[in-house]
């Protein structure tokens, strides 16, 4: 039966898929749109109306497909372009908040000293790298971070996408990108001292 769907999802491809029923999208490329969305977003809930907001977008859309590519492919392509908006709007939330000179958990006084000393790490590159129960932690640690500044991290550190690039996508300066990188790193860096190097 589901490869039966997917045959037919294949055909539909290479025919026009616009002029398939819209509640047949969801069968055949709801999986695929989720697991891109939450690979990004980290959030089961926010990923779902991602993707809602995708579809209906494709749906009123549907005339200005062009069969240049695949069908999933333009849906990717609207859904990575919801992903950003929704960034963009979190940013602009946030930009007053990122003019003050705190982070989140307080680590500069008002005077702009550290609140308190990072300890160096003990533990050998090598030996954290291996172990599974870090990169645990390193997840966790990640999806406590803003989500303004998890996303920069993400796209810079592990898919290394140019600064340039990520300013661009998010409609934010390259300094205004350098910060969240920094702050992202920071808070990572106190997050795995608490949870990790601590113990």
């Amino acid at each position: 039966m589901e490869e039966t769907r997917q045959t037919v999802a294949v055909e539909q491809e290479k025919s026009c898929p616009t002029s398939v029923d819209p509640t047949e999208w969801v069968d055949l490329y709801g999986d695929l749109l989720m697991s891109y969305a939450v690979a990004r977003l980290r959030k089961q809930d926010l990923a779902e109306d991602m993707v809602q907001e995708t579809f209906l977008a494709a749906w009123k859309r549907r005339q200005e497909f062009e069969q240049r590519s695949k069908f999933s492919t333009w849906l990717i392509a609207i859904l990575r372009n919801k992903i950003a908006d929704h960034f963009r709007a979190a940013g602009r939330e946030l930009h007053s908040n990122e003019d003050s000179d705190e982070l989140p958990g307080e680590l500069f006084t008002k005077s702009g000293k550290w609140s308190r000393q990072l300890t160096p790490w003990n533990a050998a590159p090598d030996q954290v790298a291996e172990d599974r129960e870090f990169w645990s932690v390193f997840a966790d640690c990640l999806a406590e971070m803003p989500a303004h500044l998890s996303y920069v991290y993400r796209l810079r550190e592990l898919n290394s996408t140019a600064v340039k690039e990520i300013g661009a996508q998010l409609a934010i300066s390259v300094s205004n990108v350098a910060v969240r990188l920094h702050r992202a790193r920071i808070s990572l860096r106190q997050c795995l001292e608490e949870k990790w190097f601590q113990e």
